[in-house]
């Protein structure tokens, strides 16, 4: 079974080619490697720092130099059709790569620790604080048009190592083939609609029939509020409207609970993050 370490670097390696790849349009390949012969030449670092719930203190730092941020950050924006490109977009691009990227290393501490997590606090750094232990990642194009290897350097806490337990002790967990039912098994290729509500309202039958091209129907949620993900017409999250490759996309920001989703499908109010 992989180490704590191992895996954290396996949640970043996942989690950075998906944000990297989403954004850009390309595949990239991610792969943890050794630390480089001697201090590489990293010219003008974005190095950022960021918390996570499970955490309160400062828990996972990510480093990357100009070759890397420029780079990626240049294809998002140009897969969004946007030229020319100035350094204060490269960076601010830059910064949306690595918020998916913190947001899925949660997801994927949420699906180790069987409880939800979330990246909290993030915030970029001008000075690389001391005594990190850093792991190292190759960054390359899948389809080889890439000339060489980008590098990318991560650090994380003991604290957040040390909370990185699957099966606490004293958790029974079972293992085999009977820890999956072979019924719930054969459920897992069916497909669910996922929806997205951004609100709702009512209105009177005379209202609508006044509808024309043109018109705003206001709904009762603010543009700063969260939109509700929803499967099978059951509220199963909140998150917060995001552009990925040129489509809608939403990121996960609150998971329901089992009561939550069985009161939404009974067709209650979800009230997420409620947790008793």
């Amino acid at each position: 079974m992989p180490t704590r370490e191992a895996r954290i670097a396996r949640h970043i390696e996942s989690a950075f080619r998906q944000a990297s790849s989403g954004l850009t349009g390309k595949d990239f390949l991610v792969a943890e490697i050794e630390e480089p012969a001697g201090p590489p030449a990293v010219a003008e670092p974005i190095l950022w720092q960021q918390c996570f719930s499970l955490a309160g203190n400062p828990a996972l730092w990510i480093c990357a130099g100009k070759d890397l941020w420029e780079s990626l950050s240049r294809l998002t924006l140009e897969a969004a059709g946007i030229d020319p490109i100035t350094e204060e977009d490269s960076r601010s691009t830059w910064q949306e790569i690595i918020g998916q990227t913190v947001g899925g290393i949660a997801s994927g501490l949420t699906s180790d620790l069987r409880h939800e997590v979330t990246a909290t606090e993030g915030t970029e750094l001008a000075e690389e604080p001391p005594d990190l232990a850093w792991t190292w990642f190759s960054v390359t194009s899948a389809d080889g048009t890439q000339s060489g290897a980008w590098l990318l350097r991560a650090a994380w806490s003991s604290e957040l190592a040390g909370s990185h337990d699957p099966n606490p002790a004293g958790q029974e967990t079972r293992s085999g083939p009977e820890a999956v039912s072979k019924t719930f098994d054969l459920l897992l290729d069916v497909a669910l609609p996922v929806s997205v509500s951004f609100g709702k309202t009512s209105l009177q039958i005379r209202e609508v029939l006044k509808l024309n091209t043109g018109s705003i129907i206001e709904l009762n949620r603010f543009v700063t509020d969260p939109v509700d993900v929803i499967v099978n017409d059951c509220v199963i999250a909140r998150g917060e409207v995001v552009v990925v490759d040129g489509n809608y996309g939403v990121r996960i920001h609150q998971l329901a609970t089992r009561e939550d989703r069985l009161r939404t499908g009974m067709g209650e109010h979800p009230r997420l993050g409620m947790k008793s």
